[in-house]
Order: structure tokens, then C-alpha cells, then sequence
């Protein structure tokens, strides 16, 4: 998988290439995990199971950290 790098904020951040047949659930799931990052959060804490219901819910990016106990800068 391709991944580029940007700075953000003072935090290298990494970014997988979105390629066509990605769904919607593993979109989300990367934002979660950019999101993490950028918050410095461990991303690697999050599984499937527990963003699962989030997804469905049609939960915003900020709840769900706010949710899994990250922290949300603004």
C-alpha cells in the first residue's frame, strides 16, 4: 500500500493512498486513526468490533474519539 507523509501541526502523520474499492467503513476507520495521530493517541488501539457500531450509527469522527476516551484538540 502507498502511504505519503505530511506534517501537521508539528506531527508527522501518515497517509495511505485511498484506492477505488475501498469501503466506507475502512475510510472512516482510517480518519479515526489520522485523527489519533494528529491528537497523539495510539491508533493501534482501535479494532474493527469497537468502531463497528459507531459506523452504523453514522457517528461523527470527533464523538467517537470523545467515546473511545481520546483526546480531541480543536
Amino acid at each position: 500500500m502507498n502511504r505519503k507523509m505530511i506534517k501537521v501541526n508539528k506531527h508527522v502523520v501518515e497517509i495511505p493512498e485511498q484506492t477505488p474499492w475501498d469501503s466506507g467503513f475502512s475510510i472512516f476507520k482510517r480518519r479515526i486513526g489520522e485523527l489519533m495521530q494528529l491528537n497523539g493517541n495510539d491508533d493501534t488501539a482501535i479494532d474493527d468490533d469497537a468502531l463497528i457500531p459507531f459506523y452504523r450509527m453514522g457517528e461523527s469522527e470527533t464523538f467517537v474519539l470523545s467515546a473511545l476516551g481520546c483526546t480531541v484538540c480543536s
